[in-house]
């Protein structure tokens, strides 16, 4: 169920792999899909700033996932989301490959 897969994907998302951890992110984000689920949430949270840029990619499409139609009132790290979907495609240093995840999450967040 949604309710108890953050805590089997958890040390997953540690993991000193970048496949692993970027798989783990997309489990979470497919398994917890429109839940807003604080917990999935919160393993994706230190995930954002990851090293790898795919990673991030995937993270960012994650939570965009699990936060799909919820607003601030429902979930209130949305708002969070939103601004760092458009800080990571407004910064010009950052890497094209999270910018490409910062683009669909922020329209997968809007559908």
């Amino acid at each position: 169920t949604p309710e108890q897969f953050p805590s089997v994907v958890t040390l997953l998302a540690e993991s000193y792999n970048p496949h692993v951890r970027c798989g783990a992110a997309m489990a979470l984000g497919l398994a917890c899909a429109g839940t807003g689920n604080r917990e999935a949430i919160a393993v994706l949270e230190p995930m954002l700033n990851d090293a790898v840029n795919y990673v991030r990619q995937g993270v960012l499409i994650a939570s965009a996932l699990i936060c799909i139609q919820h607003t601030e009132a429902t979930c209130p790290k949305v708002k969070m989301f939103r601004e760092h979907y458009m800080k990571v495609i407004s910064d010009k240093h950052d890497d094209i490959m999270a910018k490409f995840g910062a683009i669909l999450a922020h329209g997968i967040l809007d559908a």
